[in-house]
């Protein structure tokens, strides 16, 4: 049997359907569905591919991973679509001739079958007699959300499971196949037709995560104007470029030319398994590193009510058409570039000095929740980078995790857990002073020697203000380098005058 689009790409199976694939010993459930399946795209439409930037590290084919390249709009085809089914209860004291098991009902614990027929003045057999009970009952307030593709599998002898959830009779499914695809208009209104990323998903598409990344946001830090501290390749390095492909460097170069890209884009995603919102988010997308920052901004989200799908239903609601809330959601990223010049730089004003510090690198990540085994090589990696290699900037600090999940982290990048780091991340570049207190706050939890702890008795709050943390042994703060709030002011001029020239 041919395997079908849902083949296509790369997939991951964590193993857990061997007992499905033993049920049918011709064909694996595994060739027929991927339970987790992580696909590149490029363009959104057929022919946009062209349109792709042509560096080598983004070209379509080396983006896409072969000749066949992905449009969105096709990547999205992928995706399953949740059937709302009937749920039925049985009645364990109805046989299935319809007699009632007058015997059981009176051994039910905390059921007094007296106070039954002396309330209402008849018998137990007279009340099932006129009862005409069922052994199998409707229920009308729930309904089970399911995969008809693998309950169908399930019919042909497959041991699959095939439920995702059982919803309320309230909950209003979203396919994501309708609500993704307006992404394709939406891009195409703004000419981002060249736009590209992934899509991932676990749990037979219960459980979705999308990356886009939009070229038309692209904004380069570190201009003439602007400048930023880079001594040396091994700096320059540590602000972007990825390790593992090594950039020329002309000594005879212009210092003033180095410069960091960075790309704006959106992430989104949506769960199956009980939770009642679709949701989008901006992203900001570091090519040379080929890594994702979950970037400031607002976070939209969709509740599983109504019908997300039917605009003139959704105007006469009160809710905006999920095509106008995609552009919405576009038009926020191109708004949040504007802040990205003055996060990076912020980010890259912040030294650690873990010879000060009374914590390792290590020590640093798994105080943030990142588990030892990424902690370890992002430390690694950090530390190496670092100009002396005892003192990152919080900059090295989030990209030198971000390339460790990268290059070491097995997992479905749909998952929860890969999220959670991916904020870790993005909470770095957005509050780099609170992550900070953070880590402290929790090496003070730690320690038992009272003498051992860092930030001051009695601190309850996190600040995320500079000024708050420029006394705090072991971290330095570049405050010419972070910009005045003159600077700040003139450099989001600059850069709204270039997004007004766009």
């Amino acid at each position: 049997m041919a395997t079908d689009q849902y083949t296509q790409g790369r997939e991951r199976s964590n193993g857990s359907t061997s007992n499905s694939e033993e049920a049918n010993d011709h064909v694996p459930v595994t060739s027929l569905l991927a339970e987790e399946h992580t696909l590149r795209f490029a363009g959104v439409t057929d022919g946009d591919a062209e349109a792709v930037p042509g560096d080598d590290w983004c070209s379509p084919e080396a983006w896409c991973g072969d000749d066949d390249v992905t449009p969105l709009g096709k990547a999205l085809s992928i995706l399953p679509r949740a059937s709302s089914g009937e749920l039925w209860a049985t009645n364990e004291f109805v046989a299935t001739d319809g007699d009632v098991d007058i015997a059981a009902i009176e051994a039910v614990h905390g059921l007094d079958a007296d106070a039954i027929e002396e309330t209402t003045g008849r018998s137990l057999d007279e009340l099932a007699a006129q009862a005409d009970a069922e052994p199998v009952v409707s229920v009308d307030d729930h309904q089970d959300i399911v995969d008809r593709r693998r309950k169908a599998l399930c019919a042909l002898g497959y041991d699959v499971r095939f439920r995702w959830q059982i919803a309320s009779d309230r909950y209003s499914i979203i396919n994501p196949q309708e609500a993704y695809q307006p992404i394709v208009t939406a891009l195409q209104r703004r000419d981002e037709t060249n736009a590209f990323g992934w899509l991932s998903y676990r749990d037979w598409g219960g459980l979705f995560k999308m990356f886009v990344v939009c070229p038309g946001l692209r904004r380069e830090i570190g201009t003439p104007n602007e400048p930023i501290d880079i001594d040396d390749e091994a700096d320059l390095n540590a602000l972007g470029s990825h390790p593992s492909s090594e950039r020329e460097v002309d000594d005879n170069a212009d210092e003033e030319n180095e410069e960091l890209v960075v790309y704006g884009g959106f992430e989104s995603g949506y769960d199956f398994r009980g939770t009642q919102t679709l949701w989008a988010k901006p992203i900001l997308y570091f090519p040379d590193s080929g890594t994702i920052v979950p970037d400031t901004g607002q976070r939209y989200t969709r509740r599983h009510y109504g019908r997300a799908t039917d605009a003139a239903h959704e105007r006469a609601n009160d809710r905006v058409p999920i095509d106008e809330w995609w552009a919405s959601i576009y038009d926020d990223v191109e708004t949040r570039m504007v802040d990205v010049d003055r996060a990076v730089r912020q980010a890259r004003a912040i030294t650690y000095d873990f010879d000060a510090l009374p914590f390792s690198p290590v020590d640093c990540y798994r105080y943030w929740g990142i588990a030892e085994k990424y902690a370890s090589v992002a430390a690694d990696r950090a530390t190496n980078l670092a100009d002396p290699t005892t003192r990152p900037t919080v900059f090295n600090l989030q990209l030198s995790l971000l390339l460790a999940l990268l290059e070491e982290y097995t997992g479905s990048w749909a998952s929860n857990t890969y999220q959670e780091y991916l904020e870790v991340a993005g909470e770095l570049l957005r509050t780099p002073a609170m992550m900070i207190q953070l880590a402290m706050q929790e090496h003070d939890r730690q320690v038992e020697d009272t003498a051992e702890r860092v930030l001051a008795d009695g601190q309850q709050t996190l600040s995320d203000a500079l000024e708050d943390i420029v006394d705090i042994p072991g971290i330095d703060v570049d405050t010419e380098t972070a910009l005045s709030d003159g600077e700040a002011q003139r450099l989001h001029d600059q850069v709204q005058q270039q997004l007004d020239d766009i």
